[in-house]
């Protein structure tokens, strides 16, 4: 898939998810140190579809709606975290309850395979909610995936990066 591909998919399941105030608000918190909430989750979407494209190679489906809300919604729990949670390992442990319920009212006809998605996000952090379905586990590895690269991102990819996200946010508009 192109990138104009990618960013097709991302709008197609994504525009409520982009279009709200707490997307918004995402792509302006800082994560990782080095990029915001908002860039985190575009590449994790990016991420997982990258994986979803391998595996079709591969002729195993998955269902790209699913992942696609479930990586766009995944962090959008840690939202003004230094006044939600007392330290990280309660926002590690809490985040994905409030993404989900975040993610309830952006996507009022969420179904139960994008709640996992959400809710086991953070596995093999948090060891209690497995990854039970394909999408899950992908978007969990994505996940790792990508907070590793944010990590290590530079000053001026980081930049890069928040370009990009802008514009798989305004691809529909």
């Amino acid at each position: 898939m192109s990138e104009n591909e990618i960013n097709s998919v991302l709008y197609r399941y994504g525009a409520s998810i982009f279009d709200s105030a707490e997307f918004k608000q995402a792509m302006n918190q800082k994560h990782h140190n080095r990029t915001t909430v908002g860039d985190h989750t575009i590449r994790v979407a990016h991420t997982s579809l990258r994986i979803c494209e391998f595996l079709e190679k591969m002729h195993i489906s998955t269902k790209k709606s699913d992942i696609v809300v479930g990586a766009l919604c995944h962090d959008l729990g840690i939202l003004d975290r230094d006044k939600c949670f007392k330290n990280n390992a309660e926002c590690y442990r809490e985040h994905p309850n409030r993404s989900l319920d975040v993610a309830r009212r952006l996507v009022p006809d969420i179904n139960y395979n994008t709640e996992k998605i959400i809710r086991c996000h953070m596995w093999p952090v948090t060891i209690t909610r497995f990854p039970t379905s394909r999408e899950s586990m992908i978007v969990s590895i994505a996940d790792k995936y990508a907070a590793v690269g944010d990590g290590i991102m530079r000053k001026k990819k980081a930049a890069a990066v928040h370009a990009r996200s802008k514009r798989a946010m305004n691809y529909g508009a």
